[in-house]
C-alpha cells in the first residue's frame, strides 16, 4: 500500500500540467507514468545543476578554467588577470564576462579571469568595490572615471559612456585595458 501511494505522489507534478494534456489526446495511463518519469528526471537534473552552480557561486574567488592552448607548450602571451567583481543581488556580470571574452578573443588575448564575489559591505569597502560589474584589469579599473570615485557599496554599478548611462563600461575601456595590459606583460 505504502509503495504505491508513493508510485501516485510522483504523477502529483506531472497532475497539475500534463493530465489535461494527455488525457485531451486519449493517451492511456501507461504513457503518463512513462512522461511522468522522464519529466522528473529532468526537473531532478535541472536541480542538481542548480545547487552545483549555486554551490559555485557562492566561492569568494573563483577561478575560471584556463584555455586550453596554455596548458601545453606553444608560444608564450601575455596573460593579463581580468577580475570581475559582483555580488548576487545583481546580474550585470554575467554579460560583463561575455563583453570581456569576446574582446580578449577579438585581442587574441586569453586573460586570466576571476570571478570576486563581494559578500557584504564590509567586503565592498576592503576591496574598493564600486558596485556590479567591477571590472579590472591587473588591478586597474577599466572605467578611466573610477580612481577619484569612493561611493563602495552593494549596488548595481552604471557607467556614464558616450550612449548615456548604462550597465556595462564602454567596450573600447575593456579593449584599450585589454591591449595595454597584453602588450605591457
Amino acid at each position: 500500500m505504502r509503495e504505491e501511494r508513493l508510485g501516485l505522489l510522483a504523477l502529483v507534478p506531472i497532475g497539475c500540467c500534463g493530465l489535461p494534456l494527455l488525457v485531451a489526446a486519449g493517451v492511456g495511463w501507461t504513457a503518463f507514468a512513462w512522461v511522468g518519469a522522464l519529466v522528473g528526471g529532468i526537473g531532478a537534473a535541472g536541480f542538481l545543476a542548480l545547487v552545483l552552480i549555486r554551490r559555485r557561486s557562492e566561492e569568494e574567488d573563483v577561478r575560471l578554467p584556463r584555455a586550453e592552448s596554455d596548458r601545453g607548450g606553444g608560444s608564450v602571451r601575455p596573460r593579463p588577470e581580468v577580475e570581475i567583481l559582483y555580488f548576487d543581488g545583481c546580474p550585470n556580470h554575467v554579460p560583463a564576462l561575455a563583453l570581456i571574452e569576446r574582446v580578449a578573443g577579438e585581442l587574441g588575448l586569453e586573460p586570466e579571469l576571476r570571478l570576486v564575489k563581494v559578500a557584504d559591505q564590509e567586503a565592498a569597502q576592503r576591496l574598493r568595490f564600486l558596485g556590479s560589474p567591477t571590472i579590472r584589469v591587473d588591478g586597474r579599473d577599466v572605467d578611466p572615471y573610477a580612481e577619484q570615485r569612493t561611493d563602495f557599496g552593494l549596488s548595481c554599478r552604471v557607467f556614464h559612456t558616450e550612449a548615456g548611462i548604462a550597465g556595462q563600461p564602454e567596450e573600447r575601456w575593456v579593449r584599450d585595458a585589454l591591449a595595454y595590459q597584453g602588450e605591457a606583460g
